[in-house]
């Protein structure tokens, strides 16, 4: 059964989105940084030594974290109805591989660090976009944080929220650019079915 209405291609952030929220806050105490860290970074002296350090626990966290509730249940979905589906991190690529293997997860597209501009920027969006031969108003952002819905509007797509219960200030400060706010995955279905 394929569909031709909204949306053609979902876009989804990692952390927090498809899987257990990576912990911070001791990253940024071993760097000796502040939020957001790829911003502290890029400004640090010690840059490569640190960004090295960040690889390493977010390869740690990819072998450690579970799937968001739903997950599965909703990206077998998305592929069943014919809907392309990507990811788009501020991860570095290595931490995607390990996802994708360790779930039997398959992606049309996966932007990160590695790869592409960072969200917020919309290049990673405006890429897929091209690559999966969609018109923005037929694509959606399914993230957990403020770059995810910056990304998403500032590449002219629909952009979804899911709350976690940490990030209620991002819903707050950013409500009139979320078009959809999800309480998990699961509200995805009444977006696609």
């Amino acid at each position: 059964m394929t569909r031709v209405t909204f949306p053609k291609l979902i876009l989804f952030d990692l952390d927090g989105t498809l899987i257990e929220p990576l912990d911070f806050e001791p990253v940024k105490r071993v760097l000796g940084v502040e939020s957001p860290i790829l911003v502290s970074l890029s400004k640090d002296p010690r840059k490569e030594e640190k960004m090295e350090i960040l690889k390493e626990f977010e390869i740690k966290h990819s072998y450690n974290a579970n799937l968001m509730p739903y997950a599965e249940e909703i990206l077998s979905l998305i592929e069943g109805l014919g809907i392309k589906k990507g990811v788009i991190t501020r991860n570095c690529s290595e931490s995607v591989e390990i996802v994708k293997k360790r779930f039997g997860l398959e992606f049309d597209f996966v932007f990160t660090r590695d790869n592409c501009d960072v969200k917020p920027s919309p290049k990673p969006i405006k890429l897929a976009l091209r690559f999966a031969r969609v018109k923005s108003d037929e694509c959606l952002m399914v993230g957990d944080y403020t770059f995810d819905i910056l990304a998403g509007k500032r590449a002219g797509v629909k952009t979804a929220l899911i709350l976690n219960g940490k990030n209620h200030r991002v819903y707050r400060d950013h409500a009139h650019l979320i078009d959809f706010v999800l309480k998990s995955l699961r509200d995805l279905k009444r977006l696609i079915v």
